[in-house]
């Protein structure tokens, strides 16, 4: 018998498109896996973004690809996690971002963030410690063109989204970030900055205490809390085979963040799988891993990914067809 948690969130499923291989292969790759999800039930399918080859992504233009995606699916709702703002020109992105919606029959998700890659924001000629500031004076211009307001020269949004602006998202995992979410009516998103040898639990809880204030505000303000969390999961039969593929490929992170500061001395791929920031092994390990996860009760939807591990389409398909099929009952769309 197979036991889910019984309030899973919606599923979906995030790519940073970071196999090995070309971009050519890797994008059309990206296409097949969101395909699959739609079939298996997921409710969405997020890309994200990274700019100059950050953390071995290839993707630095994501509604491009998502509107490929859109022409082979019909109802799995495409996300962006996350665009980065500050990178953007708020009137160019609500143009693109209008287009994907129409292409894709109203099923975007508009994921946005201010940006972690301080290198990124060098090459943008970006003041990387404004980020947050210029997310701020992008935001409700973005809003107000998704809302088909009247612009500057008297112009609006063609085509019009007039129900994109519902459909927006913030990343964030600080409470500035759930403050402005809450203000400006969006959705928040957030995963874990990954675990040390205490686990990530205690960062969870914070997060999950943050998120239960901005839902609290937007229900006061007669808005529905929109509430996304990324995990990395990984189920596999036999149970055995999720280390043999995470652990050798975590190796290079871990070594990365051993030298950086960001593990202590000692630290391996057993300590990271311990730390319990991954779920992984047989499909009924992976459901009690979720279950006991401090941050899902409150979580409209659950975002599954295998960050920082590096996995081709062979290895994920099993994976996303196990945590359809055995570890979650994903939702219907609407």
């Amino acid at each position: 018998m197979h036991h889910r948690p019984r309030s899973l969130p919606r599923l979906g499923w995030i790519t940073h498109v970071s196999a090995d291989g070309p971009p050519r292969s890797l994008y059309r790759e990206t296409i097949e896996l969101a395909v699959a999800a739609e079939e298996l039930g997921f409710h969405s399918f997020w890309v994200a973004q990274h700019h100059f080859g950050a953390h071995g992504g290839t993707l630095p233009s994501p509604l491009v690809l998502l509107a490929a995606i859109a022409e082979h699916t019909t109802r799995i709702r495409l996300g962006t996690a996350v665009v980065v703002g500050p990178a953007e020109n708020a009137l160019r992105l609500a143009e693109d971002a209008a287009v994907v919606d129409a292409l894709s029959g109203g099923r975007l998700e508009l994921g946005l963030g201010a940006g972690a890659d301080a290198t990124a924001s060098r090459a943008f000629g970006l003041d990387h410690e404004r980020r947050h500031d210029v997310l701020d004076g992008l935001l409700p211009v973005l809003l107000d063109a998704l809302d088909g307001r009247e612009l500057p020269g008297g112009v609006r949004l063609t085509p019009p989204a007039p129900e994109l602006s519902e459909r927006v998202w913030l990343g964030t995992g600080s409470a500035a970030g759930m403050d402005r979410a809450a203000r400006l009516g969006l959705g928040v998103m957030y995963g874990r900055r990954g675990p040390g040898p205490d686990g990530p639990h205690a960062q969870d809880t914070e997060y999950a205490r943050l998120a239960d204030g901005y839902r609290g505000r937007m229900e006061a303000a007669g808005r529905t809390a929109r509430i996304a969390v990324s995990r990395p999961v990984f189920p596999s039969e036999p149970a055995e085979l999720a280390r043999a593929v995470l652990a050798p490929r975590l190796r290079d992170w871990i070594d990365d963040g051993v030298r950086t500061g960001r593990y202590p001395d000692g630290f391996d791929p057993d300590a990271y799988l311990a730390a319990g920031a991954f779920a992984y092994g047989a499909p009924d390990q992976v459901a009690a891993a979720l279950a006991r996860d401090p941050g899902l009760p409150g979580a409209t939807d659950l975002l599954c990914h295998t960050q920082p591990v590096r996995l081709g389409l062979r290895l994920v398909l099993p994976a996303m067809e196990l945590i359809a099929r055995q570890v979650g009952r994903p939702r219907t769309p609407a």
